[in-house]
């Protein structure tokens, strides 16, 4: 008998018989909630007894007084914000404004909790093989989840509002009502986001499905097609009249968190999703062979994003970016024409995966570096995959962000030129300065707040892609000819890219160079 299974024998024995509480509560509730309990207890006491508690208990502090500036200054704006929309606003209801703007709060919360909440499955993982039952571990992962600093948010932010402003123009009984649907529709955020986190890793149209979803109900809001805050105002002003429309978000909460369980309970096990997915798998990337070597270390680099947690985030992050143009590509800075403010982000959409990915190219299979260096692979090889697969991130992103061509047109020769700098001259350096990272990275850490692998070199060349195009475009500014330094820049970049043979021979060198050094701190825990 399992240590497990005893101690649920004596559970029951010692606890449920003597007190006779069959009577009075369901003892299979009262147990998973004792289970949850116990195992949530296991999660405390790994930390303090796993190793290096020394260096996590430093990062955690470090975190928890990040988050706890973060929450005192939420709470601030929670009781200002009142003032604040009324200074704003002098002639308009602050209620209604107010109202106006928690859709957005919301919208924002998904995309943040797209980037930064976590699945705790690996937690679980050790209690698979023990004699405990599904719902006892289903429940514990719910449970794990909720404690999650996006989650003590909305407290921090629209509670004051709701006691000072809310309670005395409306009555308890709509400020009750407007909390509860605050909260309950932090939870279907929550369990909502849980449920596409775990679908978009096994199939990647989910991915592509959020991102496109993001990317629609941006641009809908900001060519005033639909206007998101009228449509908030509407709701929440109609609840603070009708109490009882709080049954909606809970609606809705209610059906997030059981179609979350229910998944869970159906795909608990990595067996069962193997089961169901393993043929998709197998043939999902053989289109990429028709690029030989190269293509199926690209098949490789996407396998290992997609079900790892921080590349995979680094992923998510460059295709959320990708809207980062309807915040610059605006009426105040298309009048007049500011080609550095526009430069900007072009370079940062086109180039963010190379940046945030590139940074760390060999460093992603540094678990198993040592047996790709001993196996029949050449490293020109190696390395011409990992430009393919910046060339391909990069000419998606400019792809995409071309449609921005249809505020105005301009913008399409400098998202061309950001692409050839990128496509050409950044992907090298970022290659060249990944052979000067020389940590290793635990791809089962958690993606947020995670900075293993980060040195010196990585803000080196952070701060060196970005001044370099401003480098050669500004001269040419200064000089009264901004066109011909976006020309400048496209043509470096283009130059780049067609030395690219010679590009690879130097960086195979330049890793032959620090190969040991590399496979030193690799190997390095």
């Amino acid at each position: 008998m399992t240590g497990v299974r005893r101690y649920n024998r004596l559970f029951y024995v010692k606890i449920f018989h003597p007190l006779r509480i069959y009577s009075y509560f369901d003892p299979v509730k009262l147990f998973l909630s004792f289970m949850t309990l116990t195992l949530l207890s296991h999660q405390w006491k790994s930390f303090w007894r796993g190793r290096g508690v020394a260096k996590s208990l430093a990062m955690q502090i470090f975190l928890g007084f990040l988050i706890l500036y973060l929450l005192l200054s939420c709470l601030f704006l929670g009781f200002s914000l009142g003032h604040f929309l009324h200074s704003w606003y002098p002639k308009q209801d602050p209620i209604r404004i107010y109202c106006g703007l928690i859709l957005y709060y919301f919208a924002l919360d998904v995309i943040m909790r797209f980037i930064f909440q976590e699945l705790p499955v690996i937690s679980v993982q050790p209690y698979l093989i023990q004699d405990i039952r599904r719902r006892q571990l289903v429940t514990y992962l719910n449970a794990r989840s909720l404690f999650h600093f996006l989650n003590l948010l909305p407290l921090f932010i629209f509670l004051p509002f709701i006691f000072t402003n809310i309670t005395p123009a409306y009555g308890a009984a709509a400020a009750t009502a407007f909390t509860l649907s605050i909260l309950l529709l932090t939870c279907f955020n929550h369990f909502g986001m849980l449920y596409v986190i775990r679908k978009a890793y096994l199939n990647t149209w989910w991915l592509v499905g959020f991102v496109v979803a993001v990317a629609a109900f941006a641009a809908l809001d900001y060519f005033h097609l639909l206007s998101a805050s009228a449509f908030s105002a509407f709701l929440f002003m109609n609840m603070l009249g009708k109490p009882w429309l709080v049954l909606v978000p809970l609606l809705l909460a209610a059906l997030t968190f059981l179609n979350n369980r229910r998944f869970l309970l159906n795909n608990l096990y990595l067996e069962e999703l193997s089961k169901k997915d393993g043929n998709k798998r197998s043939a999902e990337y053989t289109w990429l062979q028709q690029w030989g070597m190269a293509g199926e270390l690209i098949g490789l680099d996407i396998k290992l994003i997609l079900r790892n947690k921080r590349p995979r985030s680094v992923a998510s992050i460059s295709l959320i970016f990708l809207v980062y143009g309807l915040i610059f590509y605006r009426p105040i800075y298309l009048v007049p024409f500011k080609f550095a403010m526009l430069l900007f982000p072009a370079i940062f959409m086109t180039g963010l995966f190379i940046i945030n990915y590139g940074q760390f190219a060999f460093a992603w299979q540094s678990s198993s570096f040592d047996g790709l260096l001993t196996s029949n692979l050449p490293v020109a090889e190696y390395i011409k995959g990992k430009l393919f697969l910046f060339s391909s991130a990069s000419t998606i992103a400019f792809v995409v962000t071309s449609l921005y061509g249809f505020i105005d047109w301009r913008i399409l020769p400098i998202q061309m030129a950001a692409w050839l700098y990128n496509l050409g001259l950044n992907s090298m350096l970022t290659l060249w300065f990944a052979t000067y990272s020389y940590k290793g990275l635990d791809l089962t850490k958690s993606a947020t707040f995670n900075y293993q692998g980060i040195g010196a070199s990585t803000w080196l060349y952070a701060l060196a892609a970005m001044l370099i195009p401003f480098a050669i475009f500004l001269p040419f500014f200064f000089s009264g000819y901004p066109w011909a330094g976006i020309a400048a820049l496209g043509i470096v970049g283009l130059i780049s890219f067609l030395f690219r043979g010679w590009w690879i021979e130097f960086l195979t060198k330049q890793f032959y160079k620090r190969k040991h050094l590399i496979l030193q701190g690799f190997r390095e825990k």
